[in-house]
């Protein structure tokens, strides 16, 4: 799997009558379209420029985008300054959060993680949000922390190996 963290730029320049049909729902805050769209885009680059997929459709399976030949599976997730792409030969999931204060022993019990450390909330969380982008039983997990982010993938493939790439913008 190869997960790419690329630091959020600027994407009102993109036709946006293009990137609606990727739209699940409404996205009013101009921040968070812009990160919408921004990851539309790199999944775009990504696969043209480091995979060399001339077909890259993308469609919706249920809620999941996927690439209509199936040529690559990919999922997407962005939080704060950064959007994070995972892309491999298997179905996967990826959750980036950045990390902040909160009472996360609250949300902790709710949610049924077992968590002393903010730290470990985090964990907690982005495996729960990667593990449900999956949509089936994780067969191998992998946690990152870049910076004041934490980053889990989550695949299908047991034997998956993990490559990440990391664009700050510096």
């Amino acid at each position: 799997m190869d997960i790419f963290v690329i630091e959020i730029k600027d994407a009102d320049n993109v036709h946006m009558e293009l990137l609606k049909e990727f739209q699940k729902k409404e996205i009013s805050d101009p921040e968070k379209w812009n990160a919408h769209c921004f990851s539309y885009l790199m999944v775009d680059r990504v696969l043209r420029e480091f995979y060399k997929i001339e077909d890259r459709e993308v469609v919706f399976d249920g809620k999941k985008p996927v690439l209509k030949n199936g040529s690559k599976h990919f999922s997407i997730s962005h939080s704060g300054r950064f959007a994070a792409l995972a892309f491999s030969d298997y179905n996967c999931g990826i959750d980036i959060e950045n990390i902040k204060l909160r009472e996360f022993e609250k949300i902790s019990k709710r949610m049924g993680f077992e968590c002393a450390t903010l730290e470990d909330f985090y964990k907690a969380w982005t495996k729960f949000e990667a593990d449900y982008k999956l949509s089936v039983p994780p067969q191998k997990n992998k946690y990152y922390r870049i910076e004041d982010y934490a980053l889990t993938v989550s695949s299908v493939n047991v034997k998956e190996e993990f490559n990440i790439y990391l664009d700050a913008g510096d």
